[in-house]
């Protein structure tokens, strides 16, 4: 879009820039107002006379609104008329998982980002599970790495489920649970986003060749990744206990082979 029609279309606002997280159904833009720059989710012409899609972007903004957490972008306000229909949310200064592949793959290959990559987007995924919220869209593009920390922030949850709106249709067949594109919704639940973070994590570790993961890392996503819900596990909180409890043996196993040494010392002397 010429920036001349994006101002006539969205005016107070200054386009900054184009950004490549929209999507098929979506422009984003970089926009600036009042000398604050602002994150701006456009539907692309084709679709903004088509129902569906402007609902979708309803929904999105109640689903944002509700979450009001950091592990998301915090949702402002959404500007619709007969000819358009925007979502306006807090600027997000950063790279999604996509672009970091492309122009950075070397920052997974540190075991200490790589594992806090991991941990903050399950915690971003408890938080929708907390709230009978299914993200279901889980891949590369919507998935933010801030500037400033390499935090985990989730964009676009126009594809959610919830207790309010159904399922809908546009998934990455590359992450989306198989579940998705069967006739059994009952088994779409938080076992699909979990199958989605275990396909995400394993493309992350086959772009970056990553040799430090650990075999119980790699037990971890084959369990995510199992065809059927119900060989998967449960809910992010079990891979987190899960998690836990090998941290807190291997603390305890090498706190009993200090004090073996130790008394083994005093023994000696």
């Amino acid at each position: 879009m010429a920036t001349s029609e994006f101002l006539k279309e969205t005016e107070p606002f200054e386009q900054i820039e184009s950004l490549p997280c929209g999507g098929s159904t979506s422009l984003c833009y970089r926009v600036r107002k009042d000398g604050k720059d602002y994150f701006m989710k456009k539907l692309r012409p084709e679709f903004r006379d088509n129902q569906r899609y402007r609902m979708l972007f309803h929904k999105e903004l109640e689903i944002g609104q509700n979450l009001r957490n950091k592990y998301f972008a915090k949702y402002l306000s959404l500007h619709e008329d007969k000819d358009d229909i925007y979502l306006l949310m807090d600027f997000i200064n950063g790279q999604c998982v996509e672009e970091k592949l492309q122009v950075n793959p070397a920052y997974f290959t540190h075991a200490i980002n790589y594992e806090k990559f991991f941990i903050q987007l399950l915690k971003g995924l408890r938080t929708l599970h907390s709230k009978n919220i299914a993200y279901l869209d889980l891949k590369p593009e919507n998935i933010l790495l801030t500037q400033v920390n390499n935090d985990v922030k989730i964009i676009d949850l126009g594809f959610c489920l919830d207790d309010t709106y159904g399922q809908t249709a546009g998934y990455n067949k590359d992450f989306a649970a198989p579940e998705l594109f069967g006739n059994n919704s009952k088994n779409i639940d938080a076992r699909s986003d979990i199958y989605s973070f275990g396909k995400l994590m394993l493309h992350i570790n086959k772009i970056c060749v990553i040799k430090h993961i650990s075999l119980f890392r790699k037990k971890i996503l084959n369990k995510c990744t199992q065809e059927n819900p119900e060989d998967r596990f449960s809910s992010v909180d079990e891979i987190l206990r899960y998690i836990n409890r090998r941290k807190q043996v291997f603390v305890f196993t090498l706190f009993a082979i200090v004090i073996s040494i130790v008394g083994f010392f005093f023994g000696f002397y």
